[in-house]
Parts: structure tokens; sequence; C-alpha cells
């Protein structure tokens, strides 16, 4: 379980979110998560649709202590140059439909840092065949496996303003497309500004300028 996060809610108790890969529990997470839950009493759990187990209506004296133990980060995920989420389906692993192995291309993606902060939030959606089970076209980052290869969007949101992500690319293998959000993310942070989510930064520049920048190396920040 890693990249934890913690809310306040307007009931002034909190919410932690221990971070999963990609919503995969092993054994001894479960263990650990119903051990952490017995020991601060934790009033509520609730699987999310980010793929995470949410620890609901923790009152602030229990709160230090359980981000202590969970290794609570300072900060959200994109002041460090990480990703908020990665989701993804089960993928050709676990899935009679699945092209592609879409959880090993997320664990990288979860263990990718930039070295600069980002704008803002950025979620990944990685959905293993054009059933897009994950619905990566609503993402900051959507990949979607073809017969031909991974399908690249940027730009996409789910939000009170959804926006389908512009297509960057089409027919990359894991590497290529691994390379190319790096880009993609490399050129958000350099060209948006503060709080800037993706789709927004998507509608004021265009699909071509991020295109540019990112395939022909226009302006990229490498």
């Amino acid at each position: 379980m890693e990249q934890t996060m913690s809310v306040k809610n307007r009931e002034k108790s909190y919410v932690i979110v221990p971070g999963l890969h990609m919503g995969m529990l092993t054994l001894a997470d479960l263990e650990r998560l119903t051990a952490l839950v017995r020991k601060y009493q934790v009033p509520g759990i609730k699987v999310t649709g980010a793929q995470r187990v949410a620890l609901l209506g923790l009152p602030p004296e229990r709160l230090a202590d359980l981000r202590q133990e969970l290794g609570l980060p300072e900060g959200p995920p994109h002041t460090r140059g990480r990703l908020h989420t990665v989701q993804a389906c089960p993928g050709k692993t676990w899935c009679k439909y699945g092209l592609r192995d879409s959880l090993a291309l997320g664990r990288r993606l979860e263990e990718l840092v930039l070295d600069r902060p980002l704008p803002a939030k950025v979620k990944v959606g990685i959905s293993g065949c054009p059933m897009n089970c994950c619905e990566s076209t609503l993402r900051d980052v959507g990949l979607q496996a073809r017969s031909t290869g991974w399908r690249l969007t940027f730009g996409g949101n789910a939000a009170n303003r959804p926006r389908f992500g512009d297509v960057v690319a089409e027919g990359l293998d894991d590497e290529q497309a691994l390379e190319l959000v790096r880009r993609c993310l490399a050129f958000y942070a350099d060209k948006a500004v503060y709080k800037s989510r993706s789709a927004r930064f998507m509608e004021r520049f265009g699909s071509e300028f991020l295109r540019d920048g990112v395939l022909n190396n226009t302006g990229a920040a490498d």
C-alpha cells in the first residue's frame, strides 16, 4: 500500500485513502487493513471508484498516528511529480478480452517520478482492450489497447466539465507508451499554469500544440 493521502471532510473528521496498486490486493494487504481498522476503530470503509480503499470518519486525534503508521507523505502526489491515481483493468493476465498487460504497464507508471511538480493532479486509466473498462478516454492520461498496440490520449476529464482526451499516438509498445506519457507530462508541467487540469490545458492550447511538442520536440522538456 503506497501513495496514501488524507482528506478533511465537512463533518470535521478525516478520510484516509491507502494507495493500492490499481485495486490489486494481496492477503497481506487485507490483513494489514483489517488490523488498522480494528486498532484505530475506523467507522467506515469504502471501495472508491478509483480502485482504492477509503477509511472514513477518522477523528483528528487518531489521524496523526495512522498517518505515521501508513507512511503518509506530505502534500498531494502531483506536488512531488507523481501521478495521482493509476487505474487499470485486469488486462490479458486475468481477462479473456485483454490484448495487452495493463497491470504491468500500470505498475511502471505508478513508479514514474518527474523532476518537477505537476500543475495539478493527473489521473491515469489503462484499458487492456477496446471495451475501455477503465474509461481511459475520460482520464488525464488514457491508454487503451488495440490489436496494433497502445492508443494514448491526453486531456480527458470526467468531472463537472467532462471531456474526451485527444489522441496523441497509436500503435505503441510498452516502452514507447511509457516514454510518450513521460514527455506529455513534462510538456504539460512546463506549459500549463498552476492548478490547471490537463483538460483545461488542452482546451486552451489544442491537440496540435501538444503533439508538435512531444512528437517533434518543439519546446518539449527533457
